[in-house]
């Protein structure tokens, strides 16, 4: 009985430990944020790096392809340029992808300021 109990303890070390370690695992934080005019920033304000960043559904207001292989490290900015007209407005949220992070994380995007 003491052998199981001490079994049994042990295990639940382990899954505390485990999800302590999951807890406290570095993770990729990303903003989108109006800069000036057309200009957007993609900020990592998390404590990893995002790799292979992409842009999940068509933008079509913005002034270029997204680039290939993306990389955000932790504090790291990617501008970008984005307008709004009548037949095509700013989107209110963007969804990205990167390694590691396959389901679509929806970004808010702000109102511009100026």
């Amino acid at each position: 009985m003491a052998e199981d109990t001490l079994v049994h303890q042990r295990q639940m070390d382990a899954e505390r430990r485990a999800a302590e370690d999951e807890a406290n695992r570095p993770r990729v934080m990303l903003s989108c944020e109006h800069a000036h005019k057309a200009k957007w920033q993609l900020i990592n304000h998390g404590m990893a790096t995002a790799t292979n960043v992409r842009i999940t559904e068509a933008v079509g207001a913005m002034h270029r392809p997204w680039p290939e292989n993306l990389t955000l490290a932790p504090g790291e900015v990617y501008d970008f340029l984005m307008v709004g007209s009548m037949q095509e407005p700013l989107p209110s949220v963007i969804r990205v992808v990167w390694d590691g992070q396959e389901d679509p994380v929806p970004l808010r995007v702000p109102p511009r300021i100026g």
